[in-house]
């Protein structure tokens, strides 16, 4: 699924906030920094959120 940057922003920040808060990785990473275990996550396509798009009028 494609995701806008503004989706991509909100999905990797929500992620990160649930990785410092204690929530089970989806990856094998060395990393340390919760942002870019998000990272990795969203660009393996393993990152457990999605984003619902908004109706446009």
């Amino acid at each position: 699924m494609r995701y806008t940057r503004f989706e991509k922003a909100r999905l990797i920040g929500a992620r990160s906030l649930q990785i410092s808060d204690g929530a089970y990785l989806t990856v094998d990473t060395e990393r340390e920094s919760s942002l870019d275990i998000a990272k990795e996550e969203f660009e393996k396509g393993k990152i457990p959120l999605v984003a619902k798009p908004k109706k446009r009028n």
